[in-house]
């Protein structure tokens, strides 16, 4: 019996052993381990351009700028060219520029004619000239159905997935009308201060309201989905499609806490620019998961007509639109967004009328840190509690919004 007890002792210092051994070599290896950092720059300095021909918008577009490297992203536009769109008769529509870059034009919707082709035409300050393909103005049909449906997506920062809503929008066009189509959503969601304002400082003088203003209550945000949408019905009998996947917004989001609106713009589209914008929201699908496509570049309709050789990046495309609204009411019950606490100057006091307004000048005469520069706004709260603030408790705007509200809003 003890000849076994010291051979079992043997045997388990010598696999103790082995597995300090084998933990010392693993952390060895893997402190040995650098990251890969690829050595790809891309190309930069080609030409960038973004634009279109939107019949149904009052201003049109037309963003020039140069591409950057990777490693050092950022904005490069290309001023001072010269801009136009013309059509297949040789009617023109010139453009200027409103800011670095940017060339904007209002056209009026009656000089834009469907079946007619249209395309870009530009010079940069160099000399170089540029021109897209011709781009035919397709009838486009109405949105038929646009609907949300709550379920669970995967989500990439934890192993849980994520309850939200799919947006979806069903397809129900002409069969002579186009085949391609792309959508775009921007999105509405009302905001709400925290408190309604019941007076004000200016800086001299201070006024009570016999009534609490809602003027920096109600805020409304806005803003346009990252994502790409496009379908294609060519292989199918009828341009009629179901259950068209949009965006997807998470039962976190703020956005959906009070009121929410998704205006689902969608636009009839010619094959080549289907092709661009179905390769663009491939790449954006599949960017960021373990297994994706490598980037491409999508093919232009735009070149240098005096160097056909010149790589230029973007698209020239020419569509109409139609819009419809899908609103919403806290789908999810949670409260509303607010901040997590106000910067406030105040305290509580049971006077009214003058003595309270004589009240309010000591409090300010005597804290140093009195939230500067004016105006300042007042509200109450029960029971008796009076207090000056700046933030977003009082102003809804610097929670991202604004006081217009939207002309569709209901």
């Amino acid at each position: 019996m003890k000849r076994n007890h010291i051979k079992t002792v043997i045997v388990t210092k010598k696999r103790n052993r082995f597995i300090l051994i084998f933990t010392g070599l693993t952390i060895f290896a893997l402190s040995c381990i650098s990251p890969f950092e690829p050595d790809f720059k891309g190309e930069d300095n080609l030409l960038v351009v973004d634009g279109s021909l939107i019949k149904g918008l009052e201003t049109q577009m037309i963003r020039i700028s140069r591409s950057s490297s990777i490693s050092q992203p950022e904005y490069r536009p290309v001023e001072n060219c010269q801009v136009k769109i013309m059509d297949d008769s040789g009617t023109e529509f010139a453009f200027s520029e409103e800011s670095q870059g940017k060339y904007v034009a209002n056209i009026d919707d009656a000089h834009l004619n469907y079946d007619t082709q249209y395309k870009l035409i530009f010079s940069t300050p160099s000399g170089e000239e540029y021109e897209s393909g011709y781009q035919k103005l397709l009838r486009n049909a109405p949105v038929d159905n646009i609907y949300c449906i709550k379920e669970y997506h995967s989500n990439t920062d934890s192993l849980k997935d994520i309850q939200g809503l799919q947006f979806y929008v069903d397809l129900d066009a002409p069969n002579d009308a186009s085949r391609y189509f792309k959508w775009q959503i921007e999105e509405t969601w009302e905001i709400h201060a925290t408190w309604k304002i019941n007076g004000v400082y200016d800086g001299k003088t201070i006024e009570l309201f016999s009534w609490p203003s809602d003027s920096l209550y109600y805020c409304w945000g806005t803003k346009t989905a990252t994502g790409i949408y496009t379908t294609s019905t060519i292989n199918l009998s009828n341009n009629t499609l179901k259950k068209i996947p949009l965006h997807f917004k998470s039962h976190y989001s703020q956005d959906l806490t009070i009121k929410y609106c998704a205006t689902v713009k969608q636009f009839a589209l010619n094959e080549d620019a289907y092709n661009y914008w179905h390769q663009k929201e491939t790449e954006m699908n599949e960017s960021g998961q373990i297994y994706t496509i490598q980037p491409s570049q999508a093919k232009s309709n735009i070149s240098n007509t005096g160097n056909p050789d010149e790589k230029v990046l973007g698209f020239f495309w020419v569509s109409s639109y139609t819009e419809k609204h899908l609103f919403l009411e806290n789908p999810f019950i949670k409260d509303a967004l607010s901040p997590k606490s106000c910067s406030v100057v105040g305290s509580s006091t049971n006077l009214l009328g003058q003595d309270l307004i004589n009240y309010l000048y000591t409090l300010i005469a005597r804290t140093k840190n009195f939230p500067k520069p004016p105006p300042v706004f007042i509200y109450f709260t029960t029971p008796n509690g009076v207090y000056f603030t700046k933030d977003e408790c009082i102003d809804c705007r610097l929670m991202g919004g604004s006081t217009s509200k939207p002309d569709f809003w209901e």
